[in-house]
């Protein structure tokens, strides 16, 4: 099954992640707007899990039953497979010694030129990977069944069971 291409990319850090807080926080007041996301590099499956996650975000937004709130959090929350806000940053967000990360346009626009926009303002190099099960870390995103695409997108679904 293939899904058209979710708008992310995939960077790298100049170096290693230290304070995954002060990182969050530069993000925040250097993106465009709230509709980007930075995720783990390793938070993402697949193009067909990303578009899962962001069809239940759309839903839970409209809906106004989202548990996180900003669109980033609830995204972040929604991979993580929890209803826990802390866990799912401990999950998909970025964590000490990380060196890689995904930009994600919650909005869709998908113009390479914003993407470009971001990663030079955060000093990252844009990669030419996609999301694929090679760099998903299951494990860290909670999952304790087998490494595949169909647990990954179960998993999503997870977040909002009571």
């Amino acid at each position: 099954m293939s899904a058209p291409v979710f708008p992310c990319r995939r960077v790298t850090l100049q170096t290693p992640c230290e304070d995954p807080r002060a990182l969050a926080m530069s993000w925040i007041s250097n993106r465009k707007s709230d509709d980007w996301a930075l995720i783990s590099g390793t938070a993402l499956a697949s193009d067909i899990h990303a578009w899962a996650a962001y069809n239940v975000l759309m839903r839970n937004r409209e809906r106004t039953k989202m548990k996180s709130n900003s669109i980033d959090g609830e995204f972040i929350r929604l991979l993580s497979g929890t209803h826990h806000i802390a866990t799912s940053f401990n999950r998909a967000g970025l964590q000490k010694g990380d060196t890689t990360a995904w930009l994600v346009d919650l909005s869709c626009s998908n113009l390479e030129l914003e993407f470009v926009e971001h990663a030079n303002k955060m000093d990252f190099t844009l990669l030419d990977d996609r999301p694929n099960l090679e760099i998903f870390d299951s494990s860290r995103m909670g999952i304790v069944s087998p490494k595949n695409e169909n647990a990954a997108i179960a998993h999503i679904h997870l977040a909002d069971i009571r």
